[in-house]
This record gives structure tokens, sequence and C-alpha cells, in this order.
């Protein structure tokens, strides 16, 4: 996999030390300094912050499957990082007019009870303007084969300055107000931070190349139909990652969205590794197609579906054989026990399945991975509003888990008939088996008075059993080279020694 496996690495590496850092601040921090409720605006303002950021970029992010008639070092890949600037600032405008002239109907709910959404509403321009340019400078930084230092930004230095903003909150220095400008401006310094890393680069540059957009006018059209296209149904993927809980917001209020959120976020853990992988598997699969490299997509797909598995499983086993420590230690948020497992089980899914939407999305037919997305918007609002009523917080992680299911089957029978692509075999059924024995096996652990040591004991058996049977087995080349290699460097730090 080459450069992929590499940045991959490198980059989940990063998500999990930003994992850890946010854990600590979710766990050990946060229910010792804001409620609920408070938990819920943070993650309906960072939510919407984001989709609005999407919907300002006007498409622009797919026009990186064009990338490669760009490319060229010498003429600072001919002004493209001057179009996805322009683009974004017209689109940032668009927004803006739109965050002030909806913001009732944004924040309507019908859980009155409280005004804090409202106070804080307007955070969304500045958080909006920042992770817009940051998207814009992650997409060059990506073009340019280099994804680890913004993911660094993005999972590291980001949740390290948020972890600090909850420290002011931990000694008592401010209250809940004077928290929420420290917090923003802990979320808009890495946009500053990647601007500066980006003009180091040597293909940096402000300046547009009108000559070469006058030289190729179909590939200006090219590129004003995807951005079209995506800003129509591209941005459909953030849309229905937040409907549940923003249908969860406006159904149930802040507090019950932000039990959803915090249960969503321990089972973001599961997909973190896929973060790396999709941003740089997205140029590298465009440029294969360019290159009519089918054989390099097909190799691709199939590891990237067995190496995300053999994760994905480890990791909803182990948290979902500790799920009762858990709530042991936030027994406030037990409520949403079960959106764990939900969630967990879609997460597993999109893991399991692949850059399957990557190589849909940089071929020919990318349309129809946005038909899909269109189709699943509707699907999920309506799969919602049959179990949220029904099941509350829990029919929102029901609903998300049958979509994800049912979405991901059918990219992959897409990629199968259309590409003749078929990445599974025997090796992801057994990692399936081997995660529901490894569970087995923890329940038969008896539990332990303290629930710290439970976790600490369960967890390690759990990973003692899984991961020899996965080496021996043979379940994934990668996964065996990459363990062996780690196991040569220990050995040989001990001889030293």
């Amino acid at each position: 996999m080459g450069i992929v496996l590499k940045q991959t690495v490198r980059g989940s590496i990063y998500t999990y030390i930003g994992a850890a850092l946010g854990f600590i601040t979710l766990v050990f921090i946060q229910p010792h300094v804001i409620n609920p409720e408070q938990v819920g605006l943070i993650y309906m303002l960072n939510d919407l912050a984001v989709l609005f950021a999407t919907f300002a970029a006007l498409g622009f992010s797919s026009t990186i499957r064009y990338f490669p008639y760009f490319r060229s070092k010498e003429h600072k890949h001919h002004g493209y990082l001057f179009l996805a600037l322009m683009v974004a600032l017209v689109g940032f405008l668009l927004i803006c007019a739109v965050i002030i002239l909806f913001k009732d109907q944004i924040v309507r709910q019908k859980s009155q009870e409280s005004f804090l959404f409202s106070d804080y509403y307007y955070y969304l321009i500045p958080l909006t303007l920042f992770f817009l340019y940051f998207n814009i400078f992650d997409l060059f930084a990506r073009v340019n084969y280099n994804t680890v230092f913004s993911r660094f930004l993005r999972e590291v230095l980001k949740r390290i300055l948020v972890l600090c903003a909850f420290m002011f909150l931990l000694f008592k220095a401010v209250d809940f107000d004077g928290f929420m400008p420290i917090w923003l401006v802990a979320n808009i310094l890495p946009t500053f931070t990647l601007l500066i890393y980006s003009f180091k680069m040597d293909t940096f540059s402000f300046l547009p190349d009108f000559k070469f957009l006058k030289r190729n006018k179909p590939l200006v059209k090219k590129l004003i139909n995807i951005s079209g296209f995506t800003l129509l149904v591209g941005t459909a993927p953030f849309i229905v990652g937040m409907i549940d809980r923003y249908m969860v917001n406006r159904m149930y209020g802040l507090s019950d969205a932000g039990i959803y959120s915090i249960m969503f976020y321990f089972c973001a853990i599961i997909t973190m590794p896929s973060r790396s992988l999709y941003s740089i598997s997205t140029p590298v699969i465009a440029e294969a197609w360019k290159q009519s490299d089918k054989a390099s997509i097909k190799s691709l797909y199939h590891k990237t579906c067995i190496n995300q598995l053999i994760f994905a499983v480890l990791l909803l086993v182990g948290i979902w054989g500790n799920v009762d420590n858990i709530f042991n230690y936030l027994p406030i948020y037990e409520p949403g026990k079960y959106i764990l497992f939900f969630i967990g089980i879609a997460n597993v899914v999109e893991m399991g399945t692949g850059v399957n939407g990557i190589i849909i999305a940089t071929s020919k037919y990318y349309r129809y991975d946005g038909l899909f997305y269109l189709l699943l918007i509707g699907f999920t609002i309506f799969t919602n509003m049959i179990f949220l009523p029904l099941y509350g917080m829990t029919g929102a992680a029901i609903a998300t888990a049958l979509t994800s299911i049912i979405f991901n089957i059918f990219r992959y029978i897409f990629v199968w008939r259309v590409f003749k692509m078929q990445p599974f075999d025997w090796r992801n059924l057994m990692v399936v088996v081997l995660g529901l024995i490894v569970y087995f096996i923890s329940t038969l652990i008896p539990q332990l008075p303290n629930y710290v040591v439970d976790i600490v004991v369960r967890s390690a058996a759990m990973v003692l059993v899984f991961i020899p049977v996965v080496y021996f087995l043979k379940l994934s080349d990668d996964f065996n080279f990459f363990l062996e290699k780690y196991l040569k460097k220990l050995t040989a730090l001990f001889i030293k020694r």
C-alpha cells in the first residue's frame, strides 16, 4: 500500500493520541464541570459548524478527482489553491446569510425550558469560517500527499487546547460563560497553524493561473459540474451524520442530545483509523483511475476491508465488554447504554466495507454515490421518525445502525457488479466470529470490586486472545507485517539493555 499505509499508520497514531486526550477530557474532567445540557450545546455548535463549513465549500472539495490534471510543482499546481480559497469565500458569505436569517428555525426545539443554544448561536459564524478554511488547507495538503500534519492539528493540538479550556473550569478560574470564548479560540487556532504550515510548502501560492484555465475549458466545465453536483448531494454524508443528534435535540432537548453525543463519541473511536486512510486514499485512488490501474484499486479495497474490520471488531468488543464499568463511572449517562451498542455496530459495518465509497466517488460513476446518499437522507429521517418516538435516544441509534447497514450493502453490490471487485473472503467472517468468541470469554471473567482494575484485566484478556489468533491465522498480511516489525524492535531494545 506504500504511501497509503505509511501515512495511514502515522495518522492513526495521532488520531488515537487525540482520542486519549479526548477521553481524558470526556471522562475525567467534563462530567465534573458541565452538565449534559451544556455538553449538548458544545456538540450541537460543533456539528452545525461542520455542516455549514461543508456547504460553504460549494462542493469544491470533490474536484480532488481532477487534481491530477492540475498537478505541476513548477507552476504551483496552476492556481488550484486560489480557486479553492475564492470559492470558499463566496460560500461562507452565503452561509452567513443563512445563519442570520434562519436563526429561529435552526434553534427551535420542542423542549423550550432552556435558551442556552440561542445564547451562543452566533458562535456558528466564526466556527464555520475557521472549519471551512481548515478544510481548504487540508485539501491542499492531501493533494500534495501530506495528510499527517493536518491530522495532528485536528486530532492532537485541537484536543490539547480544548482540554486546557476545560482546565479553566476545573480550577474554577471561569464560569461557563467565561469558558465558551476560550473554547471558541481552542477550535480556531489549528487553522492558523495549518495556514503557516501550508505557506511553507514549495507549491503554495495564492496566485491564480487564468491562462491554464483558458487553455483547459473542458476541465473547467468538469470542475463546475462536479462541484455543483457535490453541493447538491455531496454534503449528504454530513447531513446523515448529524440528523440523529439534531432530531434528538429537536424532540427531547439539549440534555438528551448531550447524552447521545457522548455515547456517539465513545463509538467514534472505532472509526478513527479510517480518517487517515480515507484522506490519503482519495488522491491515490483518483490517480489510479486516471492511470487505469484497476489492480491497485482492487488490492487497496481488499486490504482496507480486512485491516479496518480487525481493529473495529476489537474496539467494539472492548467497549461493550466494559460497558458496565463505563457507567459505573458515568452513571448520569447510563440512559445512553444501548446507544453504544447500536452505533458501535454501525461503525463496524462502515469500517468493514473499506474504501467502497471512495472507489465510487473518484470514478466516472461518482453521481451514483451521490444518489445513494440522497436516498439515505430520506431513509435516515424516516427511520428516526419511526424509532425516536418508540425508543427515545436509543431509537436514533437503531435508525443509524439500520441505515448504515443498508447503505453499505448497496455500495458493496454496486462496486461488485460495476467494477467486478469483491473484497471479502473467509478471513472477514473469521474476524467477526473471533470477536464474538472473545466477547463471550470476557463475560466469564467475574466482575472485580474496583471498576478500574476490572477494565484493565478484562481488556487485557480480550487483547491477549484476539491479537495472537489474528496473527497465527494470518488474517491480514499488513497486520502481521507491523506486529513482527514492532516485536523485532522491542526485542532489539531489550537485547541492547
